[in-house]
């Protein structure tokens, strides 16, 4: 037989503790799922880095896998709320990001080269969309992947100023 809890003024059941539980479980569980939906990857280009380096985009973090040799790679997460910028700078076929976050200094952003030109454009639209639905509080969480990544994009190009 289960024992009631005594807290001062009320008594919690185990029937209570239990329906609480599988509900944040469920939460988390969501979660899970939907943090693991990829909306955007782009690859440095082979030739040019022997070890290409890996951006994704997902639900809640831009990734940054930074290969240094065979199997052995440095990987950088980070929140897309703690994304303050996300700069393109492209020539004809090649680009370059550079993402300045809350947490690196501000004079030296994270800087990721020899993209395809129209990925690094591609992540700063999308990035840039994202600030945008952010601010304007939209929820994001019902769309698909891909539909989130096409909206999010157009969205970036329209908050920017020149097209290139």
């Amino acid at each position: 037989m289960q024992q009631y809890v005594e807290l001062g003024r009320a008594a919690l059941s185990p029937v209570r503790n239990d329906i609480q539980r599988s509900k944040a479980e469920r939460e988390l569980n969501k979660a899970v799922s939907s943090s693991h939906e990829t909306i955007m990857t782009a690859t440095t280009v082979f030739p040019l880095k022997l070890f290409p380096d890996t951006i994704t985009i997902d639900r809640t973090k831009f990734n940054i896998t930074h290969r240094t040799f065979f199997w052995a790679a440095e990987v950088i997460s980070i929140n897309l709320e703690d994304i303050l910028n996300v700069t393109a700078s492209v020539a004809f076929f090649f680009g370059s990001i550079q993402i300045h976050t809350r947490f690196f200094d501000p004079h030296r952003p994270y800087k990721v080269s020899m993209l395809w030109r129209e990925d690094a454009l591609r992540i700063d639209r999308i990035m840039l969309g994202y600030g945008v639905a952010i601010r304007e509080n939209i929820d994001l969480s019902t769309m698909s992947a891909a539909e989130l990544a096409d909206k999010l994009d157009e969205l970036g190009k329209g908050a920017a100023c020149a097209q290139v």
